[in-house]
């Protein structure tokens, strides 16, 4: 049987949480499986299964809660193991911001606004840089640019199911980086730096029409 204390904390954080009301949601719990429900979009949702009944760990017993949560973070739905009934709370926590970033104003049209504002910032600060790239700066664009490229490398994989449209996204992306790199040693710094904002935010809009054709297609498979 489930604590008390156990659904004291899992009401206190929905309570706490400054964008939503505690009776916007449903709590069912039976058989150490609890589900939170979003009454207001009812697809929105989390789950924990636990065989211990939320109880607390003892020191090297081994403790498994196994869950699911839509919205995820990173995708429609994700699905998660957690080793302590503490995780718990925060994964509350954050399945709650999840739900407010879907129904928010920061959709993908206002977030590309944003980051369009972003990229004309950064150009116009290096309007006066003239020349080429040096030797070291070339290095430290290559390694920038590697770990920028697995950053969306890792979001895409996240979005993409179908194995050969995933193909596809990831040679497109790994088309343009390897652009950014051939290109740095001939173009000037300003002129660069222009190609360099211009392709992040491409990939940026592409990004956001895959996490909108992801949902899209989440909720066609839960009909």
């Amino acid at each position: 049987m489930v604590k008390d204390d156990f659904l004291e904390r899992v009401i206190d954080v929905l309570q706490k949480h400054e964008k939503f009301e505690y009776i916007d949601f449903e709590i069912n719990i039976n058989d150490g499986v609890l589900k939170i429900i979003y009454l207001i979009e009812p697809k929105f949702h989390i789950l924990f299964n636990d065989k211990n009944h939320f109880k607390t760990r003892e020191e090297g017993e081994s403790y498994d809660i196994f869950g699911e949560a839509c919205p995820g973070k990173f995708s429609f739905k994700d699905t998660f193991l957690l080793i302590d009934k503490n995780e718990v709370y925060i994964k509350i926590h954050d399945w709650l911001d999840s739900i407010w970033k879907e129904i928010s104003t920061e959709s993908p049209l206002s977030l590309l606004v944003e980051e369009q504002k972003n990229v004309e910032q950064i150009c116009e600060k290096f309007d006066h840089i003239e020349g080429y790239f040096t030797t070291d700066e070339l290095l430290k664009i290559d390694r920038k640019l590697d770990e920028l490229k697995e950053e969306f490398g890792m979001e895409i994989k996240n979005m993409v199911r179908d194995p050969k449209l995933l193909e596809v996204e990831l040679t497109k992306l790994n088309n343009d980086f390897e652009t950014l790199k051939q290109t740095a040693p001939y173009l000037k710094r300003k002129g660069w730096i222009k190609s360099f904002t211009g392709r992040v935010l491409h990939n940026l809009s592409r990004l956001l029409k895959l996490q909108q054709k992801s949902i899209l297609n989440s909720f066609s498979e839960e009909k």
